[in-house]
């Protein structure tokens, strides 16, 4: 394993437990601080930047050797991450034109964990979200969602909005509610034993995009092919 990606992989891990300590902060002030923001975008570049610096390896010991002097200072190399099969060919604008011949196993590998692949979507918000401008314009918000259970018999799940009851009856008992999710607990006949579980999550402003849950997925599935990339160099 190369010394210096593995210290930037450990770099990655301590930006993520750093997030994670921020944000717990940021609940008890419920307002998304600044160092969460900062903490979020490093996360992402860290792994975005490690990704390209996988497959730059993966070029220099094949391809790059092969070019002229114009190219080894212009040509550009960065982890593809497309969203259609086909979009994939454009590897060959970075000199690596004959890869699905001379390279089958690392092209198939590199197909098979992009956006389009169940498992792999979060890599399409890596790279929306790691874009360093867009990041540093991108507020970020607390989320809550309420999870209602009322005794054993109905549970209205995190994120449900509306669900209402109209003289229904629960263990015999009747409930009537315009929003579940919303009715404040006394309301309800106590005899149903409501029990209710506030979900909190930070996410990117208009997205239900889950940033602790990104940059997690990020760092540990990031590493994975990473690693899986210099196996190949």
């Amino acid at each position: 394993m190369d010394q210096d990606i593995q210290s930037q992989l450990d770099r990655a891990k301590e930006l993520m437990q750093d997030l994670e300590k921020a944000c717990n902060v940021d609940l008890q002030a419920k307002d998304v601080s600044e160092k969460t923001k900062n903490l979020t975008q490093e996360v992402l570049l860290k792994i975005r930047h490690l990704l390209d610096q996988a497959i730059r390896k993966f070029f220099e010991k094949y391809y790059f050797n092969g070019l002229s002097d114009y190219d080894k200072k212009s040509t550009k190399v960065h982890f593809p991450i497309v969203s259609k099969k086909g979009d994939l060919k454009f590897l060959g604008n970075v000199k690596m034109n004959d890869i699905i011949i001379s390279h089958k196993d690392f092209y198939k590998f590199i197909d098979s964990v992009q956006p389009y692949n169940p498992g792999y979507l979060w890599l399409k918000y890596l790279r929306n979200y790691s874009n360093e401008k867009h990041i540093r314009l991108t507020p970020q918000t607390i989320k809550k969602e309420n999870e209602t259970r009322l005794g054993n018999a109905v549970r209205v799940g995190r994120g449900a909005v509306g669900v209402s009851m109209s003289n229904c009856l629960i263990n015999g008992i009747l409930v009537n509610s315009k929003d579940i999710n919303a009715e404040p607990l006394e309301n309800f006949d106590p005899r149903l034993g409501v029990q209710r579980v506030t979900w909190i999550s930070f996410v990117f402003s208009d997205t239900d995009i889950n940033i602790l849950q990104l940059c997690k997925k990020s760092v540990e599935d990031g590493e994975k092919i990473i690693k899986s990339i210099l196996e190949f160099v």
